[in-house]
C-alpha cells in the first residue's frame, strides 16, 4: 500500500492518482453535502432576506454560534490564503473572484476550487499545491458556445438579483446579502464569459 508523506509531497516526487482521487472523493462529498444544505434554504427558508446575512448577524448574540462561525471564517482564510498563493501570477480579477466567492459561499467552493486544482494539476502534487509558482500554465480558452453559455446565465442571475432587491424593498441588510452573495456569482461567470487577454 502507497503510503503518501508530508516530505513526498513537499519534494513533488508523488505522481500517483489514488491520493489525488481521495481528494476528488472528499470535494464531491462537500459539494453533494453542501449543495443538499443549499436546497434545504431554498425549500423550507428561500433566499428572500438576504441570502442568510440576517441568520449569520443573529446568530452573534449566541457565543456558541459565534464560536463556531469563527471557526468557519477562520478555515476558510486558510483556503483563501493558499488559493491566493497558488494564483498569484495570474489575471488579480479572477483570484478576487475566487476569494468573494469563498468567503460568501464558503467550503462549496472551496471544493470546487480544489477540484479545480486536481484537474489543472495532472496528478503533479507541486502543481497542486503552488500553482503557478511551479510553472502552472494558463487553461485552454473555454469554446465560443460554453463563453456564450457563461453570458446568459450571468445576465439571467443579475435580472434575478435586481428583481430579488426590489422584492425585499431594498432593506439595507438584505440588500446587502444579496449583493454580497450574488455580485461575485456574476462576476465569475462574466470572467468565465470573457476571452483572457488582459492581467488586470
Amino acid at each position: 500500500m502507497e503510503r503518501l508523506s508530508l516530505e513526498d509531497v513537499a519534494q513533488g516526487s508523488l505522481t500517483g492518482q489514488r491520493p489525488m482521487t481521495a481528494i476528488r472523493i472528499v470535494a464531491w462529498i462537500v459539494i453533494v453535502l453542501m449543495g443538499a444544505n443549499m436546497a434545504n434554504v431554498a425549500l423550507r427558508s428561500g433566499f428572500d432576506h438576504g441570502v442568510g446575512f440576517d441568520t449569520f448577524l443573529a446568530g452573534q448574540s449566541d457565543p456558541w454560534q459565534t464560536f463556531i462561525d469563527n471557526d468557519l471564517v477562520s478555515g476558510l482564510l486558510f483556503a483563501v490564503t493558499w488559493l491566493i498563493f497558488r494564483e498569484r501570477g495570474g489575471r488579480t480579477i479572477d483570484t478576487i473572484a475566487w476569494v468573494w466567492m469563498v468567503m460568501w459561499w464558503g467550503n462549496i467552493v472551496v471544493a470546487v476550487y480544489v477540484l479545480h486544482a486536481v484537474a489543472r494539476s495532472g496528478g503533479d502534487w507541486q502543481l497542486f499545491w503552488l500553482g503557478r509558482r511551479a510553472g502552472l500554465r494558463e487553461p485552454a480558452p473555454l469554446s465560443p458556445m460554453l463563453r456564450l453559455s457563461c453570458a446568459l446565465v450571468a445576465a439571467a442571475v443579475a435580472f434575478w438579483l435586481a428583481a430579488a432587491i426590489a422584492q425585499a424593498g431594498f432593506a439595507a441588510i438584505a440588500t446587502f446579502g444579496y449583493l454580497a452573495g450574488f455580485l461575485p456569482v456574476i462576476l465569475s461567470l462574466a470572467l468565465l464569459a470573457l476571452p483572457r487577454r488582459a492581467s488586470f
